[in-house]
């Protein structure tokens, strides 16, 4: 929160400068506009995960198709693994899957694991997203290759906070996993993340209906 804050104030007080261009102006203002829109995210995050690890959260659990609800997911982010020379490959067991859950949020569950892979993964390689059913549990795997080095534990990668990037220049809080956990975790599931290397690899597990 210190880092876009100490330069919010930094440039508003470049702006206060009477002798400043308006190219210059125009400048400060513009990285002004991205600051503040990166705290919004952040203290909104930062909010949710405080939210949730409260309890303080209504369900509103129905039958919801998880296949259908991962395809429409996949969909939604085709163009930009595509842009960002990622192959994501969908593979669903069967269909329909059926699970009782808050579907707007496993929503956000399935949205923040995709989302993940799309920001940490190796650049021309793939994306691999599988859903099945195991011993009345269904299975929800995404694995892709780190363009970072792995060295923290995997449990470490869940933390609050913690970034695969510790120089944290993409966007985002950083907070994507943990909000994840937290909904899992809400829905009496499980989540693991296991890390084999430069193979980062998530399962998200919950029971079936």
């Amino acid at each position: 929160l210190r880092t876009p804050l100490t330069s919010i104030i930094t440039y508003t007080d470049l702006l206060k400068n009477p002798d400043l261009t308006e190219e210059e102006r125009q400048k400060y203002v513009g990285i002004l506009d991205v600051k503040s829109a990166r705290l919004k995210t952040l203290i909104e995050d930062l909010f949710e995960v405080s939210k949730m690890a409260s309890g303080n959260v209504d369900l509103m659990k129905q039958h919801v198709d998880l296949a259908q609800l991962l395809i429409q997911a996949a969909g939604e982010h085709a163009e930009d693994f595509t842009a960002a020379n990622l192959d994501l490959r969908l593979n669903i067991a069967e269909q329909p899957i059926f699970a009782y859950v808050d579907g707007q949020k496993w929503w956000r569950v399935i949205d923040n694991l995709i989302i993940n892979a799309r920001k940490y993964a190796l650049e021309g390689t793939r994306v691999y997203v599988n859903l099945k059913q195991v011993d009345g549990m269904t299975e929800l795997t995404v694995k892709n290759v780190a363009k970072y080095e792995l060295n923290e534990e995997a449990t470490e990668l869940i933390e609050r906070f913690k970034r695969a990037d510790t120089s944290r220049h993409t966007e985002g809080s950083g907070l994507g996993l943990a909000i994840a956990q937290s909904i899992v975790d809400l829905h009496n599931g499980s989540m693991a993340v296991a890390v084999d290397g430069d193979l980062f690899k998530v399962t998200v597990t919950v029971t079936c209906m």
